[in-house]
Parts: structure tokens; sequence; C-alpha cells
């Protein structure tokens, strides 16, 4: 059973940092592993970079029981940043932005199914439709055919803080928009609704992409680590 070591987006597409897979040559390895780890890790392997043993390698090299394949995603900045950060401090501050961005996706997923609901009963006004009568029904059928963009990344346990200063600057914008009074709004009232949790939403969209870009060259900084350091379990001792 060689041994697999993850790093970066493909540590968070596979869920740890490191396994065991039996494999006879490097691509027997990476497709047990794209079987173990599902489509999101199969889909962001195309653009890594793999090594043998500190090497990089070709598909076909042979491994054996002892032998280390590191799955190494693309590195784009981060080292001039970073690199007078000790491994704690890199860590310690992705964790932070991690936080963040945890709370910033959840509160723009809040706005997007409120301007969703606000703007269905746009669509209803100019079709004609008549009301639902209970409403729970038409926020039912509103969330199971709108789409917002999703990020490609896996889910992760999140504790988002209720009272975030976010979660409250949406509830804000809801009262004075008179979110909770959709069907009692003129047309020019509810235009003003949608375009004000549009105007959020879009905020929080370029809140979120800002954090993923700062994530991503912390995490770019760990893996540039990893072909410098030979205490490659010290980079990987991130709790999985």
């Amino acid at each position: 059973m060689a041994r697999i070591l993850l790093f970066a987006s493909a540590r968070e597409a596979a869920g740890r940092s490191r396994d065991t897979i039996a494999g006879a040559t490097v691509a027997d390895v990476l497709d047990s592993a794209k079987h173990q780890f599902g489509p999101t890790f199969a889909a962001v392997l195309p653009s890594c970079t793999v090594w043998l043993n500190g090497e990089e390698c070709t598909p076909d090299t042979q491994v054996v029981d002892s032998d280390e394949v590191a799955v190494l995603p693309p590195v784009s900045g981060g080292a001039e940043e970073f690199g007078g950060l000790s491994l704690a401090e890199v860590r310690t501050r992705r964790t932070e932005l991690q936080t963040a961005e945890d709370t910033v996706s959840f509160v723009r997923r809040l706005a997007q199914g409120r301007l969703d609901i606000a703007r269905d009963e746009e669509r209803r006004r100019k079709s004609g439709e008549p009301a639902q009568v209970d409403v729970t029904d038409g926020i039912a059928r509103v969330f199971s055919t709108e789409r917002g963009t999703g990020s490609n990344r896996p889910p992760r346990d999140t504790a988002v803080i209720t009272d975030h200063p976010l979660i409250s600057e949406l509830e804000l914008l809801c009262v004075e928009v008179s979110f909770g009074g959709l069907r009692d709004l003129d047309d020019a009232d509810l235009a003003t609704c949608c375009a004000r949790l549009a105007d959020f939403e879009s905020r929080m969209s370029t809140q979120r992409k800002d954090l993923f870009v700062r994530i991503d060259a912390l995490s770019n900084e760990l893996v540039q680590r990893y072909r410098s350091s030979s205490n490659v379990d010290a980079l990987l001792d991130e709790g999985r």
C-alpha cells in the first residue's frame, strides 16, 4: 500500500491529507484515489503535479509499498507574502480566513434565497398568476427551481455566528425594504426590494471570491513548503 499525500485543493477535495492506497503504478494509485475520494477530487486531479518520493514522475512509474505519492495543485504566488510566517502562523491565518468565508457564504445564500422569493413575486405579478394561499408552498417551489452560483469546493463543518454583523446587516435591509410584506408592496417598491437584495448579494459574492484567493494563496504556501521540507508529517498534521 503506497502512501498518498494530498495538499491544498486536493486535500480539500479528498477531505483528508493522507491515506494508503494500493497500486502497481502511479496511475493505478491515482485511479484508486479517484474512486475512493469521489468526483470532486477527480475534477481537481488533472491540474495537479504528482511526485513520487519527492521527485516528479510519470503515470507508468512503478510503485512499491514504501513509496510516497504526493498530489500537488498548481502554485501561484504566496511565497513572498507568507515566507516570513511560521507553519503554525500560516495555518492559523488560513483557518481565520476560512471561518470568515463560511460566514460570508452563509449570508450570501440567505440573501440569494430572499432575492429568489422577491423575484418570484415579480414574476407572478407579470404572469397574472394568483398568489398562493399557503405562502410556504410558494417558497418550496422557489427553492426547488432557483439556482445560485455555488462553489465547487467540498462542504466543511462550519459554525456560523448567528449574531454576526453581516447577518444583522441583511436583517436590517429586509426590514427597510419591507421584505416581510412582499405581497403588500406596490410594483415600484418591489423592484426596489429586488435591486437592494441583488446589490447586497453581489457584495457578498465579491467578498467571498476575495477570501477564496487569499485562502488559496495560503494553501499554495503549504505546497511550496512541502517541496522544500523534509518534515512532511508536520505539514500534513492538520487534524485529519
